[in-house]
């Protein structure tokens, strides 16, 4: 890596442009399961406005590595994160979906990657794989609704 690269990992959850109120709504109720969910502010520039709602999941805010476990490896299939932190994760993406839009995407990707693959999937599911730590290292996810 070049002098002055960083790597983080970015937790990013997004929505469709209107549904930037009830994604709000979700990112405050997720704030019980002690993980912050920082929805970005809206932008000013009205050619822009036509983008998703987009917000990271963090321990602290900004990125997500310190989530990751020791062991965990970039180029491995899934993110290899901390034991004790599988569930807050497993439930504020619950509160995500449960309180937030319809349609949600979920990606766990080093800050700057694009996903290699889309896999469609319900919130459970989603809400699964992160309790058991096999989010994908290059996966975007798109919920479906029942």
């Amino acid at each position: 890596m070049g002098k002055g690269v960083t790597m983080c990992l970015m937790l990013i959850v997004a929505a469709e442009p209107g549904e930037r109120e009830r994604f709000n709504h979700a990112a405050l109720q997720a704030a019980a399961a002690g993980l912050r969910v920082e929805v970005q502010h809206p932008v000013k520039w009205p050619w822009a406005r036509q983008t998703p709602v987009r917000a990271t999941i963090s321990e602290k805010g900004g990125c997500a590595c310190s989530l990751l476990s020791d062991a965990a490896d970039w180029d491995a299939d899934f993110w290899d994160m901390r034991p004790e932190i599988l569930e807050q994760l497993a439930r504020t993406l619950q509160i995500v979906i449960d309180e937030g839009p319809l349609r949600l995407t979920v990606e766990a990707l080093w800050d700057g990657e694009t996903p290699r693959q889309t896999a469609r999937l319900s919130g459970a599911e989603l809400v699964a794989l992160a309790r058991s730590s096999r989010l994908g290292t290059k996966t975007r996810y798109e919920l479906t609704t029942s």
